[in-house]
C-alpha cells in the first residue's frame, strides 16, 4: 500500500533497529526483536499482521493486528502498538496504518477491529478521527507497571471492517 512517498508494508526482522529508534525508544532492542518474532509467528499462523510505515526507506510508524483466538470472536481483531514517530505526526500515517489493518483484517476474515487507550491521553481524541467508535470504559482498567505506578481508565473502541479497499 502506497501513498506519495509513504509506504505501508509487512514488518521484517531488519526493521528492529528503526522501530527502536523511531517508534519504541523506551523498549530494549531485545524486546523489539521478540515482538517482531512473535508477530511473524502470528502472521505465519494466519492470526495477525505487523505493519510498518516507511518514508524513503526509513520506518516512521508501526501497528500490530492480532486476531482474537476465541471461537466466538474469530471475526474480531485487536489493533495494538499504533505508533507514529513524533517527527512524522499529522501527515496521515496513522490513518494509512489503520486502513492497512482493515485490508489485512479482511484477508483474515475479520469484520470488526478493536483498539483501546488510556483515558485522558491523546489517542482518546485521535481514534475517533480515524473512524473508531467508543463503546465502553473500564474504570482503572490499565495499570502501568513501570516508573511511577499509575492507573488509568481504559477507553475501548471498535471499527467495522467494511469496504476496506475504499
Amino acid at each position: 500500500m502506497q501513498d506519495g512517498a509513504f509506504v505501508v508494508r509487512l514488518v521484517t526482522l531488519d526493521d528492529a533497529a528503526e522501530l527502536h529508534s523511531n517508534c519504541y525508544p523506551m523498549n530494549t532492542p531485545d524486546q523489539i526483536q521478540t515482538l517482531i518474532n512473535q508477530s511473524l509467528e502470528q502472521a505465519a499462523a494466519g492470526m495477525g499482521a505487523h505493519l510498518v510505515a516507511e518514508l524513503n526507506g526509513v520506518v516512521v510508524g508501526t501497528v500490530n493486528l492480532e486476531l482474537n483466538p476465541h471461537g466466538l470472536k474469530l471475526h474480531r481483531a485487536t489493533v495494538t502498538g499504533l505508533v507514529v514517530s513524533q517527527a512524522y505526526t499529522r501527515r496521515g500515517i496513522a490513518r494509512m496504518l489503520v486502513q492497512a489493518c482493515r485490508v489485512e483484517a479482511t484477508k483474515l476474515g475479520c469484520t470488526i477491529l478493536e483498539i483501546s487507550c488510556r483515558a485522558g491521553e491523546p489517542p482518546e481524541l485521535i481514534y475517533p478521527k480515524l473512524g473508531f467508535i467508543e463503546y465502553g470504559r473500564l474504570p482503572m482498567g490499565l495499570k502501568e507497571s513501570w516508573g511511577a505506578y499509575r492507573e488509568y481508565d481504559e477507553v475501548m473502541y471498535y471499527m467495522p471492517v467494511l469496504d476496506a479497499e475504499g
